[in-house]
């Protein structure tokens, strides 16, 4: 009995917290004073112009809106939040708690210690808290030595010879890999998001999480992407389709549920935006501080 007034307890909670769950903005975190709301870019819906919002010169928001209908009355919104920058006017940073050996930080605190502009996660790790699930290299400094067979993306940057491009993300059925690695300091592998011109290559009804993503348009600008709402990745990079103005090259999956997160720090003001899970539903408007072990930052050059 007491088993059965706990659960109706919980579905009555559940029931008076969902208004005002269906009124808040998917993915927008909560104000405080630590990170005061910002202008926000307005959400561009697929078919329009995107409403890039300028933070900085060469750094630019987005906010991208995408309704997957359903059977029914059914329907699901899907916001990604797309932090664009230039590499001509930023450098690219790779940061690994197993080469700092002090600790495992929050993307808060590797933002503040490395100075960052902008963070995101750089891979998925291991259980022991430390090592890239695929190939990781900051020059010299060895993360994971492992090329993984099933990884078929890599993000590549501060090349090591004139000529190459300052970052890039490479996809293994089209570029000639083997022979750029060695000619980039910065080499991180995994999943790709998307193949050429988009093409699905994940399955249609997969696990439903937070996504962060990083890809490369067309005019070799990067994009640290975030859709902190539960979605499958196939339907996230149907979402990303819709928006033809984001002219995407290619595409690399990052990491999935609540540690999939994005971080702008401007003018001494940090504004983090992490993955949702049910629990963050229940308890506040966005996800955790997670300690990140590898993370990917840009600082102005």
């Amino acid at each position: 009995m007491k088993r059965i007034r706990c659960l109706m307890l919980l579905t009555l909670f559940a029931l008076l917290l969902a208004p005002a769950l269906l009124r808040a903005e998917p993915g927008f975190p909560a104000k405080s004073e630590e990170s005061p709301a910002q202008p926000e870019p307005f959400p561009t819906a697929p078919g329009q112009d995107i409403a890039w919002l300028p933070l900085e010169d060469g750094l630019d928001m987005a906010l991208l809106s995408f309704t997957e209908k359903g059977g029914g009355e059914f329907s699901r919104r899907i916001t990604i939040r797309a932090l664009r920058f230039d590499t001509s006017r930023y450098d690219i940073c790779l940061c690994s708690s197993r080469w700092e050996k002090a600790g495992v930080p929050t993307l808060r605190e590797w933002a503040e210690k490395k100075d960052l502009t902008a963070a995101i996660n750089a891979c998925m790790y291991l259980k022991d808290g430390q090592t890239s699930t695929g190939y990781m290299r900051g020059g010299d400094k060895i993360n994971n030595g492992r090329i993984v067979s099933r990884y078929g993306s890599f993000f590549v940057a501060s090349p090591r010879v004139p000529g190459l491009p300052r970052a890039a993300v490479l996809d293994r059925n089209v570029d000639d890999w083997r022979s750029l690695l060695p000619q980039y300091d910065i080499v991180v592998q995994n999943f790709r998001l998307m193949g050429p011109g988009g093409e699905q290559v994940w399955p249609e009804h997969g696990p439903e999480h937070a996504v962060a993503a990083i890809a490369e348009d067309m005019n070799g600008r990067i994009l640290f992407l975030l859709g902190a709402d539960p979605s499958s990745v196939h339907d996230f990079v149907k979402a990303l389709n819709a928006h033809k103005g984001l002219n995407l090259n290619s595409a690399m999956y990052v990491e999935g549920g609540s540690e999939a997160s994005l971080l702008l720090r401007l003018s001494g003001r940090t504004h983090l935006w992490s993955g949702m899970s049910p629990a963050s539903y229940l308890l506040s408007s966005r996800g955790d501080d997670f300690p990140l072990p590898n993370i990917l930052g840009i600082r102005r050059r």
